[in-house]
């Protein structure tokens, strides 16, 4: 199978910034028929992109145009801050799906792509890099004002390290974003790609819902949904989940893995320091994404929490999306999938149809 992805893992992340995304047919046309409900909003459908492949206005109008309606603007921050360099991606040497007994061990990575697109499973680390909030400002009003009928822009921010009050930061970050009109934003407490500690503040019941309170206030009406990783222990799932819930109208999950990832050599796979640990996506990670979303419902069901449940990971076929739906999720989102299968959404609607 020939494997057109609309990121170059092979160019940087400036160069894929600033001349893709990669897409080579024109995008097919739907025929929209009844509206779907999403925080509030009339879209097309429940299908989106989480924060990650959507670079800039660009990025989101293009999948936009492919059907995704619920498109998410990558990560943007309060103050300008590089990417890791490249290469940024790899491919893992990966069969089947990760087991939570596999967590601890190393995996490895090569540039060599799987034969198949449901084999593809990927290490990222970028590091959240962000524009400098003026530029990501008028971006963000480039990217909604693109969008069609029932499409509705999500924006994923998060707080800085070093700030001297990371709960007042990620409130400022969102509130410049709700300031450019963001129409609903995520705050993204669980991004593993970094080396500083704002990737684990989703483990935290106290800290995350501080900070989604922080937050709350100060965007008032705006729809916050929280970004959280992988957590194995369900009891602590439910404490984080019930610190969060007053002031939060969606959680979304997971994000990538966290795994030490090497080369055949056995050393880092990735450049420069405090990378050999990075975020894991694509295939392998939908049997834990699947038991997380499920878990997250099941809490929602039995204490009649009031929020959105958006399933993301692993999500690289129309039959995925369909069983993430089928677990009760509010939303389905796919990364890696949709970067190597833009058209997936359309995939979606024309079997649906039927």
């Amino acid at each position: 199978m020939k494997l057109n992805p609309t990121y170059d893992i092979y160019r940087s992340y400036e160069a894929n910034y600033q001349e893709g995304p990669f897409i080579k047919e024109k995008a097919p046309l739907r025929q929209i028929g009844r509206k779907e409900r999403f925080l509030g909003f009339d879209v097309n459908s429940c299908l989106g992109i989480p924060a990650g492949p959507l670079l800039n206005s660009r990025w989101i109008i293009a999948y936009a145009e492919l059907g995704f309606d619920l498109p998410v603007y990558k990560t943007v921050r309060t103050r300008a801050t590089p990417s890791h360099p490249d290469p940024n991606c790899m491919f893992l040497k990966l069969n089947g799906q990760i087991k939570e007994e596999d967590f601890g061990k190393r995996l490895v990575a090569t540039m060599e792509p799987p034969p198949a697109l449901e084999e593809i499973s990927i290490t990222n680390s970028f590091g959240m890099p962000s524009r400098d909030p003026q530029v990501w400002q008028a971006d963000i009003q480039k990217a909604k004002a693109g969008l069609g009928e029932g499409q509705v822009l999500i924006v994923s921010v998060v707080g800085t390290p070093g700030e001297k009050d990371l709960a007042a930061d990620y409130a400022k970050a969102a509130a410049l974003a709700a300031e450019a009109g963001a129409p609903i934003i995520e705050i993204n407490l669980s991004c593993p790609n970094v080396v500083t500690g704002e990737g684990s503040v989703y483990t935290d019941p106290d800290f995350s819902a501080e900070i989604s309170k922080t937050v709350k206030r100060a965007i008032g009406a705006v729809p916050l949904i929280i970004k959280i990783g992988y957590i194995t222990d369900s009891g602590r799932l439910a404490h984080v989940v019930k610190a969060n819930a007053p002031h939060v109208d969606g959680i979304a999950g997971i994000n990538t893995l966290s795994f030490e990832v090497v080369n055949d050599e056995g050393t880092s796979a990735l450049p420069g320091p405090g990378r050999l640990r990075s975020g894991v996506c694509g295939s392998a990670i939908r049997a834990c994404a699947m038991r997380q979303a499920s878990r997250i419902v099941d809490l929602k069901q039995k204490e009649k929490y009031d929020f959105v449940v958006v399933g993301v990971g692993g999500v690289m076929t129309p039959g995925h999306i369909r069983e993430f739906f089928n677990v009760g999720v509010d939303a389905v989102m796919s990364a890696t999938g949709a970067m190597w299968d833009p058209f997936l959404a359309y995939k979606y609607w024309k079997e649906e149809r039927r």
